[in-house]
Parts: structure tokens; C-alpha cells; sequence
């Protein structure tokens, strides 16, 4: 039941403190469904704080390869919104380019700069 609330916080369209900080909580959660979810949301508000931004760029290491995957769509669409996104993936990119997950960085970078025709 958890999961079915992260979703729909996201298509609230409202990137109010309380919602942004209930998601960012449920990107500690146990469960990789509510992660994902959680990341899917933050994308979806648009709201690229450094705060929300820093906390999605963490959740690139996560052991589940679907919230990675997830997580690199939301931080494209924050970028699409946000000039500094783009430079802040770069910049993690690079410092972890040793990373068995700079794959995915590389997958938010690729969301950044890509616009779908």
C-alpha cells in the first residue's frame, strides 16, 4: 500500500515542502517498488532543488537496477526544467567514473540531453 502513495503524490503537479519531503523520505524505504516510485514522483513534480537533485543522484547506486533505471528518467525530466541538473550529473559522473553504477549517471545524462521528437 505503500507504493499506491508515492504515485499519486507525484501527479499532484505540486512540488509544496511536505510533499517533497514525504517523497524523499520513501527514497529510504525498504522496498524498491517504493524507491522507484518515489523517484518517479520527484520527476514528475519538477521540482530540481539541490535538495531533491542530491538525493535522486544517491539513489543511482541503488542495488535494485530498475530504481536506478527509474531514477536516471526522473533526473532527465528535472533537467528538462533546470539548467543546473545537467552540470550536477556531469560532475557526479566524474566522480564516480570507477563506480560499478556509472552506467547509470550516464543514463541520466543521456535523458538530459536527448529531447523525444
Amino acid at each position: 500500500m505503500r507504493n499506491s502513495a508515492a504515485e499519486p503524490l507525484g501527479k499532484l503537479g505540486n512540488a509544496s515542502p511536505q510533499v517533497v519531503e514525504a517523497l524523499l523520505g520513501l527514497l529510504k524505504d525498504d522496498s524498491w517498488n517504493v524507491r522507484n516510485s518515489a523517484a518517479l514522483a520527484l520527476g514528475n513534480l519538477g521540482n530540481a532543488s539541490p535538495q531533491v537533485v542530491e538525493a535522486l543522484l544517491s539513489l543511482l547506486k541503488d542495488e535494485s537496477q530498475i530504481v536506478r533505471y527509474f531514477t536516471a528518467e526522473a533526473l532527465g525530466k528535472l533537467g528538462k526544467n533546470s539548467s543546473n541538473v545537467t552540470a550536477t550529473v556531469a560532475e557526479w559522473i566524474s566522480q564516480h567514473q570507477d563506480s560499478e553504477y556509472v552506467g547509470s549517471g550516464i543514463d541520466a545524462l543521456w535523458n538530459l540531453v536527448v529531447t523525444e521528437e
